[in-house]
């Protein structure tokens, strides 16, 4: 080893071990108090500040499809493709009582915090559920109200259910308790993604009431028709707005005045229940609830009904309670959890597996109306009716949406599924042992409907061939999307490398290679030669795009480091499966290639210490070019943990790039990059310097594979004790002064997938090298100019990356890449390449290249408690 190289490696694993013991995290705090709960068809959100259920949303997705004219083509709004947004049905829903000489909705009475949250799955553990429960106590009254979205109920819909117990010494008289449902039906739909909370109108209800032993409320307008059904016999109910129903609870002893529904459509109808829960002895429990569906279809109040009633299936609140527990008993009864968890990490993964299911589209169809936001303002649609016929709406349509899994639950605004955390999700997801669910996602991307911005001009000059998966994410109907700002669209080639990757773990941690195999032309030819086609001639790296940053276009395309780094990992786990199939002439391209890129990364995207940058781009002008992204160069196996790159990358992003609060990092240096001169990369803000949780938990996984476990350990217990305080919600980012949260929660693939994938890491699921070594580094040159050839194990230099002339489609034309490495040698495993992922068995190492880890020295630990490199911002 250099004495340059050695130094780098040294200061590396001094600063490494003194941050870990020296590093003094801010104490998580509560700050977020609305909790989602999703069966696949819509989603609802409770509120644990306002002890009620603030927003049902018609579907668990941000958005529908894109706006198309008469002519089938996409609308322009001005600053985006219009899109039919998801609607908000609910305004709110609570409970209230009367009892021990007073009366009020609970949402007038304090909510202990601390002891709601969700519902254990089953009664020896924690969380787990989509089940949210509101505990107030009231006296000797203790109030639960337990919230969710019903599983199994194929539709948009929520139960609240009631649980009055007497903690008293005394018998509790003459007890009522009471239901408020406050839809909104009328015209209105959100314009952007982030409205999609904002409630619509309340014009034109209808309301009319049901009575008998299954009471019930039939509510239509504009936007669809609800049904609310009590769950047990009621006393009196009431309509408004002709009475004001809050105020006769709120500010009065009386009961509701059972009065008629309006004989014609009204403005912000309101529909309350009232039941005589009588005497309730000490340490007893009385229980009320309400269930309520809805629909998109104004008219399909009968059928609305039907359904809700065979979900029902006649039974009451406590008994309902305890089946949808049952449900997600059987949710986790099918998964696996990693080895060696400690005590509080498995509430944690068990929320995290809850997360992942309620993120999952389950629908498949949809209904539509022929109008969009108001009466007279067309819809129209793409996609066909049930029939696979052209849909003449209104109509059931069916939809490309089932499988996919959503970035974030409410009330994060990122409800699109976005492959990049879907990837992750899936991979989480197959590592749970969800296999169903992992499949599903990745049929779903085989299926959404993609290539849509193939003959953009943006991407003219790479001759950009066909391709299926999304260049950002998609609609929830399964129609590719993108967003733009004043500099252009955001296009993404990281999302290629990322479903390889995904796919590959699917088969190593399932044992299923089916899907691949029923659909291995379409990935060939769709997912695995885009990559080869998008090799940038120039330095063999992939070319200029957005990547996970999402930096758009018109001159802020970039190479980025993070695509190729998911390129070179897929390219290999391709290699993989083609291997497996006996497609010889595929794998030996997709291996070529993918070792190609990781030496282009080597050769062009790192510094003169060995440090990987952010871009190409921004490296070239010397200064600003960190970014923690580059942790997946480590965690997906490219260089060895150990090696002077992954050292001199580790030392570069504590000391640019560490946060204030956290054990963690920025995502880059974007938002204090380049003072003083002009900027690769003048659009920074807060966004760029928060401390993201992805990030952290890619880089526990290098830093676990690279032998510093202490602090793997730290920033895994990190996110989790945050993510704990905040009812396990997984956060986006967090202040990266203050530590507090920061944007968008829950997360899914950024946050509970990365979550349960760093436990499978440590598990020992997480581990192979791409394609079967890592790449072999000469020590002695640290110029990070090129200086010298290439090798593999298969031959010499290869200056092309060859196409495949037997076993599939093929290429028009050669791709061009670098081959001069700055002195490295690239090498290759003559065993199976397992795409980073194993059953937790060590890998075998079929060459004489470093595949392997260990600790580094614990007399380390003493010698760097005085050093703490990092850059503090004002």
């Amino acid at each position: 080893m250099s004495r340059k190289s050695s130094s780098v490696a040294l200061v590396a694993a001094l600063v490494s071990t003194a941050l870990a013991a020296s590093a003094s995290a801010a104490e998580p705090q509560r700050t977020r108090y609305k909790l989602p709960s999703s069966n696949g068809w819509g989603a609802l959100l409770v509120d644990l500040y306002e002890g009620k259920a603030s927003e049902l949303r018609e579907h668990v997705f941000a958005a529908e499809e894109p706006q198309i004219d008469a002519q089938g083509q996409d609308i322009w709004d001005g600053e985006q493709f219009a899109t039919v947004h998801t609607r908000d049905v609910l305004y709110d829903a609570y409970f209230g009582v009367r009892a021990e000489g007073d009366q009020f909705w609970l949402t007038s009475a304090p909510v202990d915090q601390d002891a709601s949250g969700y519902v254990a799955w089953n009664d020896l553990e924690t969380a787990g559920t989509g089940i949210v429960a509101i505990e107030q106590p009231l006296g000797a009254l203790e109030a639960t109200t337990f919230a969710f979205a019903p599983q199994g109920l194929e539709a948009a819909g929520m139960v609240l259910l009631l649980r009055l117990k007497n903690t008293g010494a005394q018998p509790l008289q003459g007890v009522q308790a009471f239901s408020l449902h406050n839809f909104h039906l009328g015209f209105g739909r959100a314009k952007r993604p982030w409205d999609v909370h904002e409630d619509i109108a309340a014009n034109g209800e209808t309301v009319e009431f049901v009575g008998g032993a299954e009471a019930r409320f039939r509510e239509r307008g504009f936007a669809g028709t609800i049904v609310t059904r009590a769950l047990t016999p009621i006393v009196h109910r009431g309509v408004g707005p002709d009475v004001d129903l809050f105020g006769v609870v709120a500010q009065s002893q009386q009961d509701l005045p059972d009065n008629a529904a309006p004989a014609n459509a009204v403005d912000d109808a309101i529909t309350a229940f009232q039941w005589d829960v009588g005497t309730i002895m000490p340490g007893a429990e009385a229980w009320v609830g309400i269930a309520a569906i809805h629909r998109g279809d104004p008219f399909a109040g009968a059928e609305a009904e039907t359904m809700l009633d065979a979900w029902i299936d006649g039974v009451g609140p406590q008994v309902m309670l305890a089946r949808e527990r049952n449900v997600w008993a059987d949710i986790h009864a099918a998964t696996k959890l990693p080895d060696g968890l400690s005590a509080p990490e498995v509430p944690m993964l068990r929320q995290a597996v809850a997360m992942l299911h309620m993120g999952q589209v389950l629908e498949d169809r949809s209904f539509a109306r022929e109008w969009l936001s108001q009466d007279g303002e067309p819809r129209r649609t793409r996609f066909p009716g049930l029939d696979d016929q052209p849909a003449t709406l209104p109509a059931w349509i069916k939809h490309r949406g089932h499988g996919a899994v959503l970035a974030s639950l409410p009330p994060g605004e990122w409800t699109y599924a976005w492959i990049r955390d879907g990837a992750y999700a899936t991979a989480a997801m197959a590592a749970l042992g969800m296999q169903e669910h992992s499949r599903a996602a990745l049929s779903f991307y085989l299926d959404a409907e993609a290539g849509r911005f193939q003959q953009w001009s943006e991407l003219q000059p790479y001759g950009m061939p066909p391709y299926q998966i999304s260049l950002v994410r998609y609609h929830g109907f399964g129609v590719e999307e993108t967003d733009f700002n004043a500099f252009g669209p955001n296009l993404e080639f990281d999302g290629f490398g990322l479903f390889l990757w995904a796919l590959r773990a699917y088969e190593v941690l399932t044992g299923d290679t089916s899907l691949a195999d029923a659909r291995w032309e379409e990935i060939a030819t769709e997912v695995a030669d885009v990559l080869v086609a998008l090799v940038d001639p120039e330095t063999g790296m992939i070319r200029a795009d957005s990547s996970i940053w999402e930096t758009h276009w018109l001159g802020r395309e970039r190479r980025f480091t993070y695509t190729s780094i998911t390129a070179a990992r897929g390219l290999c786990d391709a290699a993989a499966i083609a291997e497996r199939r006996g497609d010889a002439a595929r794998a030996d391209m997709y291996r070529k290639t993918g070792e190609s890129i990781r030496a282009a990364i080597a050769a062009h995207a790192t510094d003169g210490e060995r440090a990987l940058a952010g871009s190409v781009e921004e490296l070239a002008t010397g200064e600003g070019y960190f970014d923690a992204a580059v942790w997946d160069a480590v965690a997906m196996g490219l260089f060895d943990p150990q090696g002077p790159i992954a050292q001199a990358t580790l030392a570069a992003i504590d000391e640019h790039l560490r946060v204030d609060a956290g054990p963690g990092w920025s995502r880059n240096d974007d938002r204090w990059d380049h003072a003083n001169m002009e900027d690769a990369t003048p659009w920074g803000s807060d966004y760029d310097s928060a401390e993201w949780v992805i990030t952290d938990l890619r880089g526990s996984v290098a830093l676990r594979a690279g032998g510093q476990a202490a602090r793997a350990d730290a920033l895994i217990e990190w996110v989790r004790a945050q993510a704990a305080t905040n009812y396990f919600m997984t956060a986006e980012t967090f202040d990266e002064q203050t530590g507090t949260y920061k944007f968008n929660a829950p997360m899914l693939g950024f946050g509970a997938g990365a979550y349960a994938l760093a436990l499978a890491h440590r598990a020992g699921a997480l581990t192979d090298p791409a394609c079967g070594a890592y790449f072999v580094e000469d020590e002695e040159d640290t110029t990070g100019a090129d200086t010298g050839d290439s090798t593999s194990s298969t031959g010499a230099p290869d200056t092309t990356t060859a196409v495949p002339t037997t076993g599939g489609a093929t290429t028009d034309a050669t791709t061009e890449t670098a081959t001069t490495t700055m002195g490295t040698t690239s090498v290759t495993s003559a065993g199976t390449a397992t795409a980073g992922l194993t059953d937790g068995s060590s890998s075998e190492d079929g060459c004489g290249c470093t595949s392997g880890s260990s600790g580094a020295p614990a007399a380390l630990l003493l010698l760097g408690l005085g050093l703490r490199c990092r850059r503090r911002r004002a």
